[in-house]
């Protein structure tokens, strides 16, 4: 059995879509106004939340760690 496989690939291209395309509608208002603001409406809550997940994850982890 192989580990992660094509599966792996999927949720990247994904995220890479969901960041271009509000960008590529947005084109013709500009670099600024259009793709500047529109690239993170999607990517801008998805990168947060996996910041905040790993942080808890890693705060559980560590506790977990301190009480074993």
């Amino acid at each position: 059995m192989k580990w992660g496989g094509a599966g792996a690939l999927v949720p990247i291209t994904g995220f890479a879509n969901s960041v271009v395309a509000p960008a590529i509608e947005y084109k013709a208002e500009g670099q600024v106004f259009g793709v500047g603001c529109k690239i993170f409406t999607i990517a801008g809550p998805v990168i947060l939340y996996g910041i905040f997940v790993s942080w808890l994850l890693g705060a559980v982890s560590w506790g977990v760690g301190k009480l074993l």
